[in-house]
């Protein structure tokens, strides 16, 4: 079952009953207006149930935003196949590769405050690469080391030690000059929270709780897998076509900057809405500027994403994907996967639009409904991924 939660619907009521006698004509056209910008949600919510009741998924958790609000809040299924606990927006999920979003928001914020210098060369006692010179702090938040993708992410799947395997990044042939081609990092990212503990004089996990978490009100937020087990309700990963149930641990644990943090639907809502209104929330707004703003063209994914027929250009900033639409919106973007685990999160600053969603399982249909969102409201398409993805697979 889907429940949907239309907050907006709500507020519209109360301001039509609030000076009917008063209003001119014309005084309810803003609401009008409002109230058709979000007709797309009858037929979003329609997909929405295509994805989470298909039969490789487990537990659902989604919301769209506009204009920087919840208008629609889904939730799906079970935290466990065959518990019978219904997965709530207070349920937590594991992030996944959206845990670098705060890593690099984190980045922003203390280079915004002059206690880091983003194009300082990373120490070669803290990594020591085969290139000719080492690579900055901001290549490395943006992938630009030149490494192969994923480098050595098999070892730390393998439960060997995180900062062994760091130093056997010094033996790894680079594929390009340090700085001149974007590839996706786990080990190599995670080097990023040795900036961010000296800094702050604190680990990594309580630097992001007090300078993030704490000040933003995402009382479910952490990491680990004691931020999972401390939960009221947690969701717990399952794995394969299979879907054989797993626990709250992961070797990706010993990666916190690249991989560690779990959170509700409700804490994901917030830093969404952050991340798009910054002030608003005590952030500056410079420091998420700074995240935001592109390092390096991702290419390899924009060919990836060609087949949507929507995104012209992709590019990695610090922590955060950025992508064009259509030559028209710009959309900051990251999404996560962990074995048992999905995550999704997509934002329109402009406009205060976001989609977000968090799943238990090894599926990836569930990514399809954020393009399916864009077309759906802005009118650039049919909004059919998710039901072509499904024929497919027939």
């Amino acid at each position: 079952m889907i429940a949907l939660a239309l907050p907006l619907s709500v507020l519209s009521l109360a301001l039509a009953d609030t000076s009917a006698s008063a209003r001119s004509p014309d005084a309810d056209a803003p609401l009008r207006a409002m109230e058709e910008a979000l007709d797309y949600l009858d037929a979003f919510q329609l997909e929405v149930a295509d994805v989470a009741q298909h039969e490789r998924m487990v537990g659902f958790a989604a919301a769209i935003l506009e204009n920087g609000e919840p208008v629609a809040i889904y939730t799906s299924g079970e935290t466990r196949r065959g518990s019978g606990e219904a997965v709530t927006a207070d349920t937590v999920f594991r992030l996944a590769s959206v845990s670098k979003t705060f890593a690099g928001t984190m980045m922003g914020l203390l280079d915004e405050a002059g206690l880091v210098s983003l194009d300082a060369r990373v120490p070669e006692s803290i990594l020591d690469l085969s290139g000719e010179r080492q690579p900055t702090w901001r290549e490395l938040a943006s992938h630009q080391t030149g490494l192969p993708p994923n480098a050595y992410d098999n070892l730390i799947e393998a439960g060997r030690d995180a900062h062994t395997v760091r130093a056997r990044l010094t033996e790894v042939p680079l594929m390009c000059p340090m700085g001149d081609c974007y590839t996706y990092q786990n080990v190599a990212f995670d080097v990023v929270r040795d900036l961010i503990e000296d800094a702050t004089g604190q680990t990594y996990q309580d630097a992001v709780q007090t300078y993030l978490f704490d000040p933003l009100g995402m009382q479910s937020a952490g990491f680990g897998a004691e931020n999972l087990e401390r939960a009221e309700s947690w969701a717990a990963p399952h794995f394969g076509r299979r879907q054989r149930l797993g626990g709250a641990a992961t070797d990706y644990d010993t990666l916190p900057a690249a991989a560690g943090v779990s959170l509700s639907l409700n804490d994901l809502i917030i830093w969404a809405q952050a991340q798009m209104d910054p002030e608003a929330f005590g952030l500056p707004a410079g420091a998420i500027e700074r995240a935001h703003t592109p390092q390096t063209r991702s290419l390899r994914e924009t060919r990836n994403l060609r087949r949507l027929g929507r995104v012209e250009d992709t590019s990695y900033g610090l922590g955060w994907r950025i992508y064009d639409w259509q030559g028209e919106r710009t959309l900051i973007v990251h999404g996560g996967a962990l074995a048992g685990y999905g995550s999704q999160v997509v934002l329109e600053p402009e406009t205060g639009f976001a989609f977000v969603a968090l799943w238990n399982a090894d599926f990836g249909l569930p990514r399809l409904l954020w393009p399916t969102a864009m077309d759906m409201r802005t009118g650039d398409g049919p909004g059919a991924f998710v039901d072509d993805a499904i024929a497919r697979m027939r």
